[in-house]
């Protein structure tokens, strides 16, 4: 080849490249606007997605809160009516325990009157003893001596001396306590006690 050509060659080359250059800066402002665009679109996708979330985030505490809310009131009317039923079963203790203290009073009177009512018997039956008893000595002294009551029931007079009391010697002789009295009593009357 000839030497001009190379040159022709050479200068086709050097216009060609220059023709690409200034493209080549074109193409790299072009790219720097499409990425300065995309980081804008990025960054507004970004953005939209915080306040979508802040968004959902806002309503799930006001659910929050009308949750607490109703809980709240739910666990107030709760509240009132443990109070009332409270109130209800305070009113039903006091008058429970009421109707026992009255029934405890009527069982004392009853008992009362009862021991004092045996009393009475017991002490009618010692009389009537005392009284056939008399005129049983009399007869009895003159037929012939009987044992005394103290002979008869040594037991029972063992006891009374130790100082047991009047249910322990009915328990331990098995007779009832008003027997016990009464022959206590006619003890007394016979003088052996």
């Amino acid at each position: 080849m000839e030497p001009w050509m190379i040159v022709v060659i050479l200068g086709a080359a050097a216009i060609v490249y220059a023709l690409m250059l200034p493209k080549r800066q074109v193409n790299k402002t072009a790219d720097k606007e499409q990425m300065v665009r995309e980081v804008e679109a990025t960054l507004e996708q970004y953005m939209a997605d915080i306040e979508r979330e802040n968004e959902e985030l806002v309503e799930l505490i006001g659910q929050m809160k009308q949750d607490m809310t109703s809980r709240q009131l739910a666990q107030q009317e709760q509240l009132a009516e443990m109070r009332q039923r409270l109130v209800q079963l305070e009113q039903q203790h006091t008058q429970a325990e009421t109707r026992l203290s009255e029934v405890e009073q009527g069982n004392r009177l009853a008992a009362s009157a009862s021991a004092l009512g045996t009393q009475q018997e017991t002490a009618a039956a010692a009389q009537e003893s005392g009284q056939s008893a008399a005129n049983d000595t009399e007869t009895d002294q003159e037929e012939a001596k009987q044992p005394s009551i103290r002979d008869r029931y040594p037991e029972l007079f063992e006891l009374h001396a130790q100082g047991k009391s009047m249910e322990a010697i009915a328990k331990f002789t098995g007779l009832q306590k008003g027997e016990v009295q009464l022959i206590l009593q006619l003890a007394k009357r016979e003088g052996s006690l």
